[in-house]
């Protein structure tokens, strides 16, 4: 009989041989990568009332044995997984994999790492679950994508419950069919609507997609099952969520373990949503050569999604008037890069997204479809000054792409930068242990050091 979604995706998961040391590594990036992405955000509201919810008496707190990053208040392995969740969401500074519109690592590494914490695992077994499951996840995205996204779902909270229920069933050397049911509980329940984009909601979509795929391995631990057809069987997850073409399943499948996917991460380099990194760069290019003269426009040719993705935020919330409507605003983004000369999340805030001279350039910026950009990956850009000059500039492959990879020293260096709230020294002292994890007998060695406290 021929075996079904979750049974391959279970074997795949049971029966993987030695991870070669690239992709261990790569494990190590996405680690230190989500750390940069949520070590700013420690005091951002939407964090602090998950934190409050998760940690009080009335949150599900049921014992102890795991960590909320940078506040280090300790709770269940469910709540520090939603929490952690949303922490890596929440500035939109996170990874993305482009071919699915999805940033695949937000829900996989706060189930599995809060797992690990709570049960003492050590640094090798958390970089083998995660990448793992994060491989599942890609998987089953590139089967359900883009589709699922056109329909109004998240794409890392439709499949980032498998992730992670697919990495903690790894962690803790579940077998096969136990491992089958956990990830069909994780396909039955997936959620996210799209709708939730510029709102505090998003943040905890992916924070309760992590509590969710710890949840299915939880229960398929203790003996729940789940449909063996959960994937594919009638109204399934692919009937449900999609209308890919069928034919995709067997051949992604016949990949996992040939075909990493997750080299095809981006990381991102500045704290804003993947379509607006090429724009941002781009300004940054131009803005050293414009010597003073002022912007009469900005015209940038994009991938049509891009445009339409723009131009349709800007219809629902207008001018942005929170952090989170700013951070899914290109034209608010790329008019403050070029004001203030960089991008970081001060470029997010009220004075800047509130700023009249922010708000005037970006009513003069225009977005021009370009059927030639088959992904957002690239964008071009040009500038009209009012003295009737003009300066352009184009990319294919934005930094942190990869076409363009961020080099590990530049992917520290970040962290760094936005770590500034930690006592001196632990940041250094966090990368050298993220590069080392393999070596790391218990993972708590690393969690203890996630905290603004000294």
């Amino acid at each position: 009989m021929t075996a079904t979604v979750s049974q391959t995706l279970a074997r795949f998961l049971c029966t993987a041989p030695a991870l070669p040391a690239d992709v261990l590594h790569e494990a190590k990036r996405l680690l230190l990568n989500q750390f940069k992405a949520s070590v700013g955000a420690a005091d951002h509201p939407a964090i602090r009332i998950l934190h409050d919810w998760a940690t009080d008496d009335g949150g599900p707190r049921n014992g102890g044995g795991a960590h909320v990053h940078w506040h280090g208040t300790e709770t269940s392995p469910q709540g520090a997984a939603m929490v952690n969740g949303a922490l890596y969401e929440v500035l939109d500074f996170h990874d993305t994999y482009i071919p699915c519109f999805m940033h695949a690592v937000s829900a996989v590494l706060p189930a599995v790492l809060a797992l690990a914490e709570a049960r003492g695992a050590g640094g090798a077994a958390l970089l083998r679950a995660l990448a793992l499951g994060v491989e599942a996840e890609l998987a089953v995205a590139t089967i359900l994508m883009p589709t699922a996204y056109y329909r109004g779902g998240v794409p890392a909270g439709i499949t980032g419950g498998v992730g992670a229920a697919a990495a903690c069933c790894v962690l803790a050397e579940l077998d096969e069919a136990r491992t089958t049911h956990a990830l069909g509980i994780a396909m039955c329940t997936a959620f996210g609507l799209y709708a939730s984009v510029g709102s505090m909601t998003l943040s905890y979509i992916t924070g309760a997609t992590a509590r969710s795929g710890l949840s299915a391995f939880e229960l398929a631990e203790r003996g729940l099952t789940a449909p063996a057809t959960a994937f594919e069987g009638d109204r399934g997850m692919f009937q449900a969520l999609c209308d890919e073409d069928r034919a995709k399943i067997a051949p992604t499948l016949a990949t996992l373990g040939q075909e990493w996917r997750l080299f095809g991460q981006t990381y991102k380099v500045v704290p804003t949503e993947t379509i607006t990194h090429g724009p941002v760069e781009c300004v940054l290019a131009i803005l050293p050569r414009a010597v003073g003269r002022t912007v009469e426009r900005m015209t940038f040719h994009v991938n049509p999604l891009v445009q339409s993705i723009a131009d349709e935020r800007r219809e629902r919330f207008g001018a942005p008037s929170s952090e989170s409507e700013a951070t899914f605003d290109l034209r608010h983004c790329a008019a403050a890069a070029w004001l203030r000369g960089r991008f970081t999340t001060a470029e997010t805030a009220p004075a800047c997204y509130s700023d009249p001279e922010v708000l005037a350039l970006r009513d003069r910026i225009d977005l021009v479809a370009d059927e030639a950009r088959k992904t957002f990956e690239g964008c071009s850009l040009d500038v009209a000054f009012t003295d009737g000059s003009r300066e352009a500039h184009a990319i294919d492959n934005f930094l942190g792409t990869p076409g363009n990879r961020v080099p590990d020293d530049t992917l520290a260096q970040l962290f760094r930068d936005y770590a500034g709230a930690l006592p001196a020294g632990r940041a250094d002292t966090i990368i050298e242990t993220v590069w080392a994890l393999d070596m790391v007998p218990d993972i708590r060695s690393l969690t203890r050091l996630l905290r603004i406290a000294a």
